[in-house]
């Protein structure tokens, strides 16, 4: 029997997204897959360093709507589909901004 592993729920997210790996200088453009209070999955076509720490800037909204949130996190997966990140900063502002985007996105898809 295969168990999942995760401790938060992941919801499917589509939205505009900036990762900055710190210490090979990468910097990705690109959308989320999908999301959740814990981390993210984002589709790019470079390998990363796996254990590299990075930043992630997600935009929602749109126009005067715009919310820009961006949280520390660690790469914890990447291969040809993608990269996962682990989020390291969630309880910070950014971090509780970040679980209410989650949390509004998971209520109004």
């Amino acid at each position: 029997m295969d168990r999942d592993r995760r401790r938060f729920t992941r919801i499917s997210l589509n939205v505009p997204t900036i990762l900055s790996v710190y210490r090979v200088e990468a910097y990705h453009t690109g959308r989320i897959a999908n999301i959740s209070a814990g981390g993210c999955f984002l589709p790019i076509d470079e390998e990363l360093p796996v254990g590299e720490e990075c930043e992630v800037t997600i935009m929602t909204g749109e126009g005067l709507e715009t919310e820009k949130v961006t949280v520390s996190g660690k790469i914890v997966r990447s291969d040809k589909e993608g990269a996962g990140v682990m989020f390291t900063d969630s309880s910070s502002d950014n971090g509780l901004q970040l679980k209410r985007i989650v949390a509004q996105y998971e209520d109004n898809p």
